[in-house]
């Protein structure tokens, strides 16, 4: 199935679905609109958009530009939550050609890199969009909530709730209040949270970021850079404030997403 997805701007779809899958062995995955659609082959996914003014990745930038082959050409970058990404890039101080735009397969945002090479982030909003669809490859998270704490510097944040960690606010989304209205004060709960700052790329560290201790396999650590960064934290509700929850010693910094909250169970509860 395909890993890497690269998107071409054409001047006319269907004449390009016609070339790539007729002469070069691509396979048609989605033509949903005249000026959109996704072939593949093998572990490349080539998405090609014509110019229009429907949205997407052909529409015209914020100074009139009109995307057109050769010049805009870029590979795009698969993410889970692009507004976040976004905000964390732009308070890093990349350059931006636009804003983010809603497509039909999609939503996506132009980056460069130092050079002014563009770089397109994008995240799918219709199933046949991901990569790596199928059996036991990818399934859908939804965020819940975020994290509203006075921790925003990661090196500075304790490694685990009991070392420091400063009381903090659950935030859930309103559609999810039914599901968290049982929670009280008092109450232990486990937090699960997407560590969104943290290297996917990692599967090797020293623990603590120790450089005297052996590295060891991330699965094995404590580590939040690992395949999945899926924080594991528990925590004691102080206070409910409506959709808020604010809990003792979280070490989650600001804005981290939440994914799930479980009770902790004493023997014998039956939940």
């Amino acid at each position: 199935m395909p890993t890497v997805t690269v998107r071409y701007i054409v001047d006319d779809v269907d004449a390009a679905i016609e070339f790539y899958c007729g002469q070069l062995g691509f396979g048609e995955d989605m033509h949903p609109a005249p000026s959109f659609a996704m072939l593949s082959r093998g572990d490349l996914r080539l998405v090609l958009s014509a110019p229009s003014g429907q949205g997407g990745g052909g529409q015209a930038m914020p100074d009139g530009t009109i995307p057109a082959p050769g010049g805009w050409n870029r590979f795009a970058v698969e993410v889970s939550d692009l507004d976040d990404r976004v905000a964390a890039l732009r308070a890093a101080g990349v350059s931006f050609r636009n804003d983010v735009v809603e497509g039909v397969g999609g939503r996506q945002v132009l980056i460069e890199d130092p050079a002014g090479n563009p770089v397109e982030l994008f995240e799918p909003t219709r199933p046949e969009a991901r990569l790596g669809r199928g059996d036991g490859a990818r399934y859908d998270v939804r965020v819940i909530g975020r994290v509203e704490s006075p921790l925003a510097d990661a090196r500075a944040a304790p490694r685990q709730g009991d070392e420091g960690a400063p009381d903090a606010w659950l935030v859930f989304a309103p559609d999810v209040r039914e599901a968290a209205r049982d929670l009280a004060v008092g109450d232990d709960v486990l937090l699960l949270t997407w560590l969104h700052r943290a290297d996917r790329g990692v599967q090797r560290v020293h623990p603590r970021s120790d450089p005297g201790r052996p590295e060891r396999g991330v699965f094995s650590t404590r580590s939040p850079d690992r395949p999945n960064p899926i924080g594991l934290h528990r925590v004691q509700i102080l206070d409910v404030d409506g959709d808020k929850l604010l809990v003792r010693g979280l070490e989650a910094l600001d804005g981290t997403p939440i994914l799930d909250v479980k009770p902790v169970l004493d023997a014998g509860t039956d939940r």
